[in-house]
């Protein structure tokens, strides 16, 4: 679905299935604990960088733009929660990572925020920070006791990135559903 003939994009890494069933798995113990809108399993993912809505025309460039990205594969570990802004009072919580591929994440993000400059994308204004999205908060209230204590034994998700993925973006009144266009190897 277009939106004035526009597509709604982004660069992402999905986990393979063993650890998006994990993740879900870990979201669905939380839900019960907080009156968030929590992420489905079909929307775990780690944003590499939000494109928003551009003409098909400027998709497909950047599309094809991004298969010149070259990068080595590597592993990655999210082994701790946070939250924007804070952990205290966030208006989404999130996994993250301080070690494993935080540096590796950050160089791919950094390459493919230059390709789609240069594929006619305004740049970024945000500094790129690695996290994905569990859940967020209707209204930024402090987390309650219970949710605070889950986080704090948040599992390790670790894998070995082979791949990156562009994908599309449409909004319905049920939430977002994505669709993969594109999905990009890394060099072994």
């Amino acid at each position: 679905m277009c939106h004035d003939g526009l597509l709604r994009t982004f660069v992402a890494l999905v986990p393979p299935k063993d650890v998006l069933d994990r993740m879900a798995a870990f979201v669905a113990r939380l839900r019960p604990l907080a009156n968030y809108k929590w992420v489905s399993h079909a929307q775990l993912h780690l944003t590499l960088r939000f494109l928003g809505e551009a003409p098909q025309a400027q998709v497909n460039a950047v599309a094809k733009a991004l298969g010149e990205v070259e990068h080595n594969a590597f592993d990655v570990r999210l082994d701790r929660a946070g939250g924007f802004p804070n952990l205290a009072r966030p208006r989404a919580l999130w996994l993250g990572g301080e070690d494993q591929g935080t540096k590796e994440l950050a160089a791919l993000a950094a390459k493919i925020e230059q390709t789609v400059c240069e594929a006619g994308f305004p740049s970024e204004k945000k500094r790129f920070t690695s996290h994905l999205t569990l859940g967020r908060s209707r209204d930024a209230s402090p987390l309650p006791q219970p949710l605070t204590e889950a986080l704090r034994s948040t599992p390790v998700f670790a894998w070995h990135v082979r791949n990156f993925c562009l994908v599309q973006s449409d909004l319905t009144p049920r939430g977002p559903l994505y669709t993969l266009l594109t999905e990009y190897s890394l060099e072994e």
